[in-house]
Parts: structure tokens; sequence; C-alpha cells
């Protein structure tokens, strides 16, 4: 289960906002850019959905093989190598673009280290363990059934956090993506299964996940989405190294299939490390709601992949879920809602 801006991307145009409206309103000709500029933010998410969502049957074939702690901080590992590959490439290019100092993590201040720690537990420790071990008590489907109810959890988190407002269409949408999402779910549910427990991880996981990216938007927005992620990433994944350390030692690491290691290595590195990049980058120029909707749209692309690769059967109920997660995206992308007064333009 997972959970995500560096150059100032530009923001959504007026006419075409989410159902979710940030509260923190900047001045008009600085907040909203060209269309143009924002849709390949939304291509981005768009193609990881899919990788996302064969993440979620490789990670399914990895736990039935090994520890699944173990799997998720190898994956976690190159996918913080990944980032940090990325940051080294980004700093080394604004050295020569501007002649700055080379720099590969920025000089967090003071005030900032709290909510810096608090990003890197939650969304480098907790959830990706919670989340492992909860879909090793389901199955892919099912942990991708739970992260489509992140949009609702986001809207949730947003309002009470003043980063976000719903209007009526947005929470029509809301409304039909949780209906979808808790049928796709129900769908799953079957007498003496005992997914209770797996459940309650898997949703744990997306509480801390949609908070993490909600958190961590002020500080991407101050110091940039790359540099932020890598050290979340570097913060929380060495606190995670450190819990998984007796199970690390214990895994016979050459048994592993060529399937297991791609899961580890491909899944890393793009699913995990680039992907969160991606998530964070966007939210400069889209809203946080905005950018959780694509997972909701991750467990269509879980259910297609598993059926393609493993056979997976897809049934009616599914189909009519995943139609209601569609209609309810397209209902949030096309919602808009006029900024709380007396907002504080963002730094």
């Amino acid at each position: 289960m997972a959970s995500p801006p560096p150059t100032s991307p530009p923001s959504l145009p007026s006419a075409g906002p989410a159902g979710v409206e940030p509260a923190d309103a900047v001045p008009e000709t600085s907040r909203r850019e060209a269309p143009e500029a924002v849709w390949p933010h939304h291509g981005l998410l768009l193609l990881f959905t899919f990788l996302w969502g064969g993440n979620f049957v490789l990670a399914e074939v990895a736990v039935a093989e090994m520890a699944a702690i173990s799997f998720s901080v190898a994956r976690f590992v190159m996918g913080g190598l990944g980032l940090l590959v990325l940051l080294y490439a980004q700093c080394w290019a604004d050295v020569r673009r501007n002649g700055s100092a080379f720099r590969l993590f920025p000089r967090v201040g003071g005030a900032d280290w709290p909510r810096l720690l608090l990003v890197s537990v939650l969304g480098a420790l907790l959830a990706p363990w919670l989340g492992i071990e909860g879909l090793n008590l389901t199955y892919a489907g099912r942990a991708a059934f739970w992260l489509a109810l992140a949009p609702v959890m986001s809207a949730g988190i947003g309002y009470l956090l003043r980063t976000e407002r719903i209007t009526r269409l947005g929470a029509f949408g809301l409304v039909l993506a949780g209906l979808g999402a808790l049928g796709l779910a129900v769908d799953g549910l079957a007498p003496g299964r005992g997914y209770w427990l797996g459940d309650l991880l898997l949703f744990a996981a997306l509480v801390m996940a949609v908070a993490e990216l909600h958190l961590i938007k002020p500080l991407a927005s101050t110091y940039g989405a790359t540099p932020m992620v890598a050290l979340r990433t570097v913060i929380g994944g060495t606190l995670y190294v450190l819990v998984a350390t007796p199970s690390l030692v214990q895994q016979p690491w050459l048994s592993l299939s060529g399937w297991t290691w791609v899961a580890i290595v491909a899944g890393g590195v793009v699913g995990v490390g680039i992907g969160q990049w991606v998530k964070v980058r966007a939210l400069r120029a889209i809203r946080p709601t905005q950018v959780v909707l694509y997972g909701n749209m991750v467990p269509l692309a879980t259910i297609l992949i598993a059926w393609l690769t493993i056979g997976t059967p897809t049934s009616s109920l599914e189909i009519a879920a995943g139609l209601l997660i569609v209609i309810g995206a397209v209902c949030l992308q096309l919602g808009g809602a006029p900024p709380f007064e007396g907002e504080p333009p963002v730094a």
C-alpha cells in the first residue's frame, strides 16, 4: 500500500480544477497557468497507475516466496536509490544551468524538521510496512481496493487541515468513488476468508499515506519535490531497515526467483522511487485529492493486469464498481470551488 514539487510547475487553469479547492489561495496570475502545462502531470500519473497496478501483482507473487517485510524493505531501498540518482542528476543540472553551488539535500529550517520527521515515519516506515503486511494477509486486488478509498480519505483530511474544500459536484464524485470502492471490496468478501486483520492493516496504511501526501505539500513547495521525497525516503528508509534487520539477515536471497527480483528492483526504482517523485511533483500543478484519485484507478489496473497475467477472473460487480470509480473521478476533475476567504498566499 504504499503512498507522493520541484521547479514550480504551473497550477491548474481556473476553468478546470478538481472538485476540491486548496485553502491557501495565491494571486490568480501565479496560481492559474495554461492547461497544456498541467496535463503532462496527469499523463505521468496515468502511466504510473498501470505501473502501480503491476506492482501489486508482483508484490503478491514475491511475498509468497519471501518474508513480507524483507520484500518491502528491499523494494523500498531500491526506490530510494532511484530517487537519489534522480536527485543527483537534477542537482547537477541546476549547477550547470544556474551556476549555483552543488547541494544534494536542501538546508531544512529548524521549524520544518518536526513535520519532515513525521512525514518520514508515516510515509517511509509505517505506511509501507503495514501495507505489505496487510497485502500478505489478503491479496493484490483486495489491497488495491483499499487504495481506491484514498480520494475520500484525502478530501476528508484536506478539509480538516483546510488545504482543500469540497464542492457539490466534487462531493458527488467522492460519493460515487466511495460506492465504487465499496462495491469492489464487497465483491472480494466471502465467508470464512478471515481478511479482517489484513483489511485493518491496509486501512491504517491508507490513512498514513494520504496524511503524508497532505503534510509533505508545504515542504515540497518550499524545498522542491525531488529533494524532499529523497530526504524523507532516506530518513524513514533508514528506520525501516533497522526495524527489518532480523528478517533481512535470515532471508535466503540467492534462492529468489527472477520475477521476485523484478518486483524488488523494477518495482522499487520505478514504482516506489520515481513514482513517489511523480506524485509529489504533481502537487504544485494539481491538488492533493486529484493526485490521490489516480490511486482510485489502480484497482482497475490491478484487476486487468492480474487477469492478463495470472488469470484472475473479473466479475460483473467489479466492472460496475469500476465504472462508478471512473465517473466519480471525472466529477472530481470537473468540479470547482472558490477559495476560502482571507487565505494567506503560498510561499
